[in-house]
């Protein structure tokens, strides 16, 4: 799945996909909580826990997608 990088660049990009994930999640979570107040049920904190968390790793799917970009533009050169 490296496409020939090295697999800690692998490990790198993984973590910093997710947390950068996490990152935009937080930021759209405070958008929302400006605009719109907190939520009228306190169920949704749970949930917008569990979205959250899921960020992390769905962010880490990217990672293979971009090794394949930068795998193009190194075969190329």
């Amino acid at each position: 799945m490296s496409y020939g990088l090295p697999s800690e660049g692998t490990r790198r990009l993984r973590q910093g996909l997710g947390w950068l994930a996490v990152l935009g999640c937080l930021l759209a979570y405070a958008l929302l909580l400006v605009l719109h107040g907190p939520p009228y049920w306190p169920g949704w904190w749970a949930a917008m826990a569990i979205v959250l968390a899921a960020s992390f790793f769905l962010g880490r799917l990217f990672a293979p997608l971009l090794e394949w970009v930068i795998a193009g533009y190194r075969d190329a050169a």
